[in-house]
């Protein structure tokens, strides 16, 4: 009895370990052109959204966090501009939350 116990308590924990540790891998990101991409700038508290990117989420939409400073969106803006001047590439990584793309870090791939 105690043996089968203490089986159950393993396997309970070893399931928690599991999707807590799924539920921290939640990130994804990619390397792609900027070209294609629209800059969208929307009324407070929305701010600065991408769209046509190759993100998961429905048009390639990705969009900062509510905290997120509008020097932070500033920067995505004059980043990607350059890279568009340049003809370059961008690194984005986002977080899926909610079924929206939440973007995490961002940064111009030297070419």
């Amino acid at each position: 009895m105690m043996k089968k116990l203490r089986g159950a308590a393993v396997a309970a924990c070893l399931s928690i370990g599991v999707l807590a540790a799924g539920a921290a891998n939640a990130s994804t990101g990619f390397d792609a052109p900027v070209a294609g991409w629209l800059v969208q700038d929307y009324p407070a508290p929305q701010g600065v959204v991408l769209w046509y990117t190759p993100s998961s989420c429905g048009n390639g939409q990705l969009v900062f966090n509510s905290s997120d400073s509008q020097v932070r969106q500033n920067r995505l803006v004059a980043m990607v501009l350059a890279a568009k001047a340049a003809g370059g590439k961008m690194h984005i990584t986002y977080d899926v939350v909610n079924g929206g793309c939440v973007i995490s870090d961002f940064g111009v791939i030297p070419s």
